[in-house]
């Protein structure tokens, strides 16, 4: 394996729930933020929620990928390997 994806799927819909201040870890792995209407109309508020929810999913995945990563061959290896 020579390459890695990174795919992020972002959705913004409508729901029923109480809007929370900040971003909740969901059972799935996913993170989510749940705006009232006016805030999910205002892009100002949006796109900071946006960005508030994808840190901690970035973490995340960081963390899970350098950790499966570091169960492999160290990259010491790899590189003595191509000289």
């Amino acid at each position: 394996m020579n390459a890695y994806k990174i795919r992020m799927n972002i959705e913004i819909v409508p729901c029923h729930d109480s809007p929370s201040e900040d971003p909740v870890l969901q059972e799935d792995g996913s993170v989510q933020i749940t705006l009232a209407e006016p805030d999910a109309l205002n892009i100002d508020t949006c796109e900071r929620a946006l960005l508030q929810t994808a840190y901690p999913a970035l973490r995340k995945a960081l963390s899970t990928h350098f950790s499966e990563v570091s169960k492999k061959k160290p990259v010491s290896m790899r590189e003595r390997e191509r000289s």
